[in-house]
């Protein structure tokens, strides 16, 4: 086993835990679909710093603790702190012993509360980190079947306590009434004193044959149970079931028997063929499908339901074999599955039909059905036959399929949503699809549109960015609507070539709303996962930031305030003009062309060459404004801009890309510069790029504290300053093109 997969050490005297790599853990979480598919509940919780948070839980712990999307979540977040109380002394006692817990939960859901019988196990981790897998089963009906036995053996203890029974004890051979309890005397009529003067003759019609055979039972010891009319104290005639048995009193022979009145047998007798009409009604008015069979497995009834499914009638159906009359097939693979009401028949037990069940009725149709077969028992729990309930799953099914399509598809562009493009992407995540292009869009302006033309034409707008993204992007990519105004793609087998000129073709398609009144724009980013080692993820947040920076120089998008109100304020304080910052912008471009910078690099240094100087809306005005040399104090306050520039950048989502660009614009390739003193290649390539716009931009302008330079003097002195302020291999870029410029003929 290799050194990684091995984890912390039990606690002494502990049971080893579970042990499972990092891998194996991910392996764990990763079956997380699988596991929605199982009855029981199943959820996995990380216990780090004192706190147990979920990682997930099964759609059978949702469905039975009502706790959905609780990934993330801290246990008294999803139960409360009462409950969570209990739970971490069981949590505790499993992570302190190594040994697995079992308790019972109890959670309270309309119409009932359901009861939760809890297994947690200890899957150990490292440096403090554990987890733990608990495995629950719903145990509400046994609950309840126990708490309705206890009443019932509560009721009979209260029943034979207090004799509510008609119980007597007589002399077998005299009849003479020896004891009779308060039932006795209350249905006869007597009191116990007439009673007990009194011979069990004088109460029943006690036939000779019947003493006969008491005498032979009363020898071997046996018991008697009779039914014999009696004759109550008011004369009214009523029959009792008698139940009785020799017992002996100090040698002396006596008979106890508990009786019972029996009088409406024939009554009940009527009531009950009255009631197995009602239940042949019932069986035919109800929904599901229901047959019976002996124990051989022929058919001996089929309800309505049965019959109108499988196209047989009750007459020609009778005696045939079930497999017959409900041939039963898989789903999946059109294969015979095996007969559950013989399955019933041999095991005495309920036998449930395998998922992905159909019936191929007579008249050929294939319906999906569900439910069990259940042997039918006799008195003695001889298995007398079988019953199979079930239903049609058609309508059932096709509900399921809407709704799975929902949770995975948006229901107003008909893409993916974000839950259905993760799904996918374990698909396409392989191999064979590499290189794998990430595009991510954003609306500019959706809520514009909501609010002057309404969410109608908002909602046009959303449709008409779906239709342009799947016909640009190709059949064989996976486009989805990833939030709100935000819009994903995935393209497989595509290099970073490619998608950009994907994304010039979507950006130079109109997106018309309103009957084409108003035309916006799409705020696009990509990135490419190239390597398999590499997470798409990570690609798709590449993307993101890629789109951020195009919000960001697009006039249109909002974001572009905020680099505007900066901008604004630097121009105010200092002598920073915005036509420098185009000018730098220009500059750098020119040298980004010649080393075929991507255009997300382009954009990066756009962004540096506007922003690189906003710390110094903290610096004093009169030191950016000084005609004269700088005083040291005044040349270390100047030189914390940089700094303040890129606190200021990473203080804001949308410009924190570029602050290590800020921080370091001002290094030198010697390692002089400030404020890292960072040197050669470890300076970022667009602070290199920027040192030198910077520099000629400053030379050949006009400053408060000298005048400008040629572009011949200018150049002699980048040149001279090669490999010392600025990259040797960089300034040449430059100066060509300065020389191509003063080679360009003079504007007639």
């Amino acid at each position: 086993m290799h050194e990684s997969d091995l984890q912390d050490t039990p606690p002494s005297g502990a049971e080893c835990p579970v042990r499972l790599s990092r891998e194996a853990l991910h392996a764990i979480v990763g079956l997380e679909p699988v596991l929605h598919h199982v009855h029981d509940a199943v959820s996995l919780l990380e216990y780090r710093g004192g706190e147990y948070r979920y990682l997930l839980n099964n759609a059978a712990h949702q469905r039975l603790t009502g706790c959905r999307e609780i990934e993330g979540q801290e246990l008294s977040q999803v139960v409360g702190a009462r409950e969570a109380a209990v739970l971490k002394a069981y949590y505790e006692e499993c992570i302190r012993t190594g040994r697995p817990v079992s308790y019972e939960q109890e959670f309270g859901l309309e119409p009932g509360k359901c009861v939760l019988q809890s297994e947690v196990s200890l899957i150990a981790g490292k440096d403090g980190v554990h987890y733990l897998f608990c495995f629950s089963k719903d145990v509400s009906d046994l609950k309840q079947a126990q708490r309705k036995n206890e009443s019932l053996s509560r009721w009979l203890r209260a029943m034979f306590s207090q004799h509510r029974a008609i119980q007597m004890i007589f002399e077998p051979d005299t009849g003479h009434i020896v004891d009779a309890n308060p039932a006795a005397c209350a249905f006869f009529g007597y009191t116990r004193n007439e009673l007990l003067s009194m011979a069990i003759q004088d109460l029943n019609a006690h036939p000779v044959d019947l003493a006969e055979e008491q005498r032979q039972i009363d020898e071997t010891g046996g018991s008697l149970f009779t039914s014999l009319p009696h004759r109550l104290k008011n004369g009214e005639i009523r029959v009792l079931d008698i139940y009785s048995c020799l017992i002996i009193d100090e040698g002396r022979r006596l008979r106890y028997s508990i009786n019972f009145d029996a009088t409406d047998r024939e009554r009940l007798r009527d009531e009950l063929t009255r009631e197995k009409e009602l239940l042949r009604i019932t069986l035919q008015s109800i929904g599901d499908g229901v047959v019976t069979t002996d124990n051989d497995g022929r058919v001996t009834g089929l309800n309505r339901v049965a019959q109108e499914l499988t196209g047989w009638g009750q007459s020609e159906a009778q005696g045939k074999p079930f497999a017959d009359i409900l041939p039963l097939t898989s789903e999946v693979t059109g294969q015979p599955v095996d007969s559950p009401i013989r399955a019933a028949l041999e095991t005495g037990q309920i036998v449930g039909l395998a998922n992905h069940t159909e019936l191929a009725s007579r008249g050929g149709a294939r319906i999906p059905i569900a439910d069990s077969a259940s042997p039918i028992m006799d008195e003695e729990g001889q298995v007398r036959g079988a019953v199979m309930v079930f239903r049609d799953m058609s309508t059932e099914k096709e509900r399921h399929r809407q709704i799975e399509f929902l949770s995975y598809r948006d229901p107003l562009t008909g893409l993916y949503n974000r839950r259905g493009i993760e799904k996918a992407l374990d698909d396409l995540d392989r191999v064979k699809n590499l290189p794998i292009a990430v595009i991510m869009g954003d609306v500019n302006g959706l809520k514009l549109t909501n609010d002057v033309f309404g969410h109608t034409a908002g909602d046009e707008l959303l449709k008409n960015v779906a239709d342009l993204l799947r016909d640009c992007c190709g059949a064989e990519s996976l486009v989805a609507r990833w939030g709100g105004d935000e819009f994903v793609a995935f393209l497989p087998r595509t290099c970073i070539g490619t998608v950009e000129t994907v994304i010039e073709r979507i950006r130079s398609a109109p997106l018309s709303i309103n009957r084409g009144e108003l035309y916006l724009s799409l705020s696009l980013g990509c990135a490419v996962k190239e390597a398999r080692e590499k997470s798409l993820l990570a690609t798709l947040g590449e993307a993101e930031d890629y789109m951020y920076h195009q919000k960001l120089l697009s006039g249109k998008s909002y974001r572009n305030a905020i680099i505007n109100t900066l901008l604004a304020t630097l121009y105010e304080k200092s002598n920073e003009t915005e036509a420098h910052s185009k000018r730098l912008e220009e500059s750098c471009h020119t040298i980004g062309r010649r080393l075929r910078l991507s255009s997300k690099e382009m954009d990066e240094l756009s962004l540096l060459a506007l922003l690189h100087d906003i710390g110094k809306v903290s610096i004093d005005p009169d030191i950016l404004q000084k005609p004269g040399p700088l005083t040291p104090t005044e040349w270390d306050e100047m030189k914390r801009h940089p700094e303040i520039g890129c606190r200021i950048a990473r203080a804001s989502p949308e410009l924190s890309m570029i602050a290590d660009l800020i921080l370091a614009h001002h290094e030198r390739w010697d390692g002089t510069g400030y404020p890292r003193g960072l040197k050669g290649e470890d300076i970022p390539l667009p602070c290199r790029i920027l040192a030198m716009a910077d520099a000629l931009d400053a030379m050949v302008h006009d400053r408060v504290y000298r005048s400008a330079m040629s572009l011949p003097e200018a150049i002699r002195e980048l040149e001279r300053n090669s490999g010392s302020q600025f990259d040797p291999t960089l300034v040449p870029l430059l100066v060509d093109s300065l020389r191509e410029r003063l080679e360009e003929p003079l504007p007639v």
